[in-house]
């Protein structure tokens, strides 16, 4: 069963990346909605991060626990506010050349005038080229409880979101 939601999730994940190729990161006028679910897109945009590297002696670049804010905004105010994140990354390459490869992962937040969402952000990095690849998967706090939002986040800044709101819990990782 596990074997199955994993593949489930690659199909998920594999399904949006595609249907967002060749697409500008311009902002659907509404959300589409197929009752239950709400798709939504949008943009996330982190400016001022400082990017406090560590090295390790084989070259690997490290962040740790990283805090950062970001700004959502999408079709749909829901899921559009402030974003928080404890982040980290692992890269091998020169970034500031404009070339490396990283897997990064974090504590996510993202937090408006309606409720909250609570989760955790997974992604890879790669330049030159394709930028991040990352996917959220939160749960909703206050005005959101019983809803999670999946948000699979594509490119560099800013960065172009695709997602969607569903009712239930996000799976289990």
């Amino acid at each position: 069963m596990k074997g199955l939601k994993f593949l489930t999730l690659c199909l998920l994940v594999s399904l949006l990346a595609g249907c967002g190729a060749g697409t500008s990161p311009r902002l659907s006028p509404t959300p589409v909605t197929f009752e239950p679910v709400t798709l939504v897109t949008g943009t996330h945009q982190c400016p001022g991060v400082n990017w406090d590297w560590t090295t390790d002696p084989d070259g690997t670049l490290h962040l740790r626990d990283l805090p950062i804010e970001c700004t959502d905004t999408t079709n749909d105010p829901r899921v559009s506010g402030t974003h928080t994140a404890s982040a980290n990354m692992d890269v091998w390459g020169n970034p500031d050349a404009g070339r490396g490869a990283g897997v990064q992962w974090a504590s996510v937040r993202l937090e408006n005038a309606g409720g909250a969402w609570e989760g955790r952000q997974l992604g890879v990095a790669s330049l030159p080229g394709r930028g991040d690849i990352m996917e959220f998967w939160y749960r909703g706090t206050g005005g959101y409880e019983g809803l999670s939002y999946f948000a699979l986040v594509t490119g560099s800044e800013p960065w172009k979101i695709q997602g969607q709101i569903f009712p239930g819990d996000p799976p289990t990782p």
